[in-house]
């Protein structure tokens, strides 16, 4: 195995020479670093990723921006795309971003310094701006890939599931079970279209819909989905509200909610069914097991992977696909019998 000081040797400089030009420190003569890139290539030697970078102007690195780690489906997320890249000979760079700061993009600033050759949204920290469109637009003029997992803008491809469907499908299950009176928790962070398709559930059915039941935080983004869940559903309990049933929008609101529901003595699912969303793992091994809508974290993680490095690879086939939509599926378990529908 060769050594710095055989590349230093082969193209007759010192090794602080050749150690500057790997690692791209200061100024060295055109001719000089011809040289010793030719010497690197000779010896086949690779140190480390800033020569390899060096060599064939690639990082191999691609950027993912996710919310938060703390919730396992983006944890899920990340591990099965970062499977999916290393053995595509890609390394993952994760960046989350500040919900509580909207202007702050500094997480692609970041992948702009490590000189990520693509960049997968997985979500993004605010309403998408004219600014935001500029931002997109810059990174794409520099050759930067872009694929999402966001509905952002049309100029990216969009890759995920059919959010609106699959929420009708989780109400209209627990419409046929007999409940009428259904409650819904979401919130900023958990996607509007679930919220609308509880909505489209109850028109379709001819149900009323009842505001008063309808738990969504809009101003602040959700930072602990199981606190959420808990202290919403507690609110309601308190209230009196009337429901029989309960519609999450994601799997941890839903086990905070079953356990404020089993502090105020309410069984689930004889008194209270409860329905989640993302089929994350603990959803089948709590208890009671949760009745969820399971997303194809894997086949998201895979497709928003090869999409995106098919356009590194082959920049100059623009894909006909600007959405690719995964079906899901309602998965029941045992959170959701039949309660006190009306």
């Amino acid at each position: 195995m060769y050594t710095i000081k055989d590349v230093a040797r082969e193209a007759d400089v010192s090794i602080a020479t050749v150690s500057r030009v790997i690692n791209g420190k200061d100024r060295v003569k055109k001719e000089t670093r011809e040289k010793i890139v030719r010497a690197i290539e000779k010896l086949k030697y690779v140190p480390d990723q800033a020569a390899r970078t060096m060599i064939s102007k690639k990082t191999k690195t691609i950027g993912l921006v996710v919310p938060l780690l703390s919730n396992e489906y983006w944890a899920q997320m990340a591990e099965m795309m970062q499977r999916r890249l290393i053995k595509r000979g890609y390394s993952l760079l994760i960046s989350t971003f500040n919900f509580d700061d909207h202007n702050d993009l500094s997480f692609l600033d970041t992948f702009m310094e490590r000189k990520v050759e693509g960049i997968i949204i997985g979500a993004w920290p605010k309403p998408f701006s004219e600014s935001d469109q500029a931002y997109i637009g810059m990174l794409q003029s520099q050759n930067i890939a872009l694929v999402s997992l966001a509905h952002v803008t049309n100029n990216v491809i969009f890759i995920g599931g059919d959010h609106l469907s699959s929420s009708m499908e989780a109400v209209e299950h627990l419409i046929r079970l007999g409940h009428h009176k259904i409650a819904y928790l979401g919130g900023a962070g958990v996607g509007f279209e679930r919220e609308l398709g509880y909505r489209n559930a109850f028109m379709l059915n001819r149900l009323q819909i009842d505001e008063s039941l309808i738990v969504s935080e809009r101003e602040h983004t959700l930072h602990y989905f199981s606190q959420y869940g808990y202290e919403r559903t507690c609110r309601l309990v308190s209230e009196r509200s009337e429901f029989s049933a309960l519609f999450c929008a994601n799997d941890l609101i839903a086990i905070g909610a079953i356990k404020a529901l089993e502090e105020h003595g309410l069984r689930v699912p004889e008194d209270i069914a409860v329905v989640g969303f993302d089929d994350i793992t603990a959803a089948g091994y709590y208890r009671p097991a949760l009745t969820t809508v399971k997303q194809p974290i894997e086949d998201m993680a895979n497709a928003a992977a090869d999409v995106l490095l098919e356009q590194i690879e082959h920049p100059d086939v623009r894909s006909p696909q600007r959405k690719i939509m995964f079906p899901m599926q309602l998965v029941v378990r045992e959170s959701c019998g039949y309660g006190r529908g009306q």
